[in-house]
């Protein structure tokens, strides 16, 4: 049996959450000891990177999964900033979208702008013609939306499914 840190009440030792006032039963009195979340004897956990998360480590890889296309991913190590764009003439973005039909698809040479902010990656328009998406939401040009891990972009036509790694993909 548990007992509840809050009300005194004893719960079975299933119990997550207290049946008699609904408190979270972290730290806990039992008939032998009192414990905690935390093992003191291995230190704190490390934290893991989830679905949904805007953390972005300094040894972290961006990788841009192209719909559509059975091709390779395209992993990133944002530590500059990099616009996102297509291939014309003798001009080259940092990430060239130009495999995936983007002239087709609407997107521009200069289209968006990932850039490295404190722990985040944040994205950018930069004036495109066919404007850039964050998980079906315009962004305004210019106005910086931060990334996280699962998001869809669609910059003009071709979307694109962001994830977050901690090695590049092979």
């Amino acid at each position: 049996m548990i007992r509840c840190g809050n009300c005194g009440e004893q719960n079975n030792d299933a119990n997550i959450y207290c049946h008699n006032c609904g408190e979270l039963l972290g730290e806990v009195q039992t008939e032998e000891r009192t414990t905690s979340l935390i093992d003191l004897e291995t230190g704190p956990v490390d934290p893991k990177r989830r679905w949904g998360t805007a953390r972005f480590d300094v040894d972290t890889y961006l990788v841009l999964h192209v719909r559509d296309y059975n091709s390779k991913p395209i992993a990133l190590d944002i530590q500059q900033d990099m616009v996102i764009g297509r291939t014309h003439k003798d001009y080259t973005p940092e990430v060239d979208l130009a495999p995936f039909d983007a002239f087709d698809r609407g997107v521009s040479r200069q289209h968006a702008l990932l850039r490295r902010q404190n722990d985040t990656v944040v994205l950018m328009d930069l004036h495109s013609a066919n404007s850039t998406f964050l998980n079906g939401q315009r962004l305004v040009p210019e106005d910086p939306r931060i990334l996280r891990d699962g998001d869809e972009v669609r910059f003009g036509q071709l979307v694109v499914r962001v994830s977050f790694e901690d090695e590049p993909i092979n």
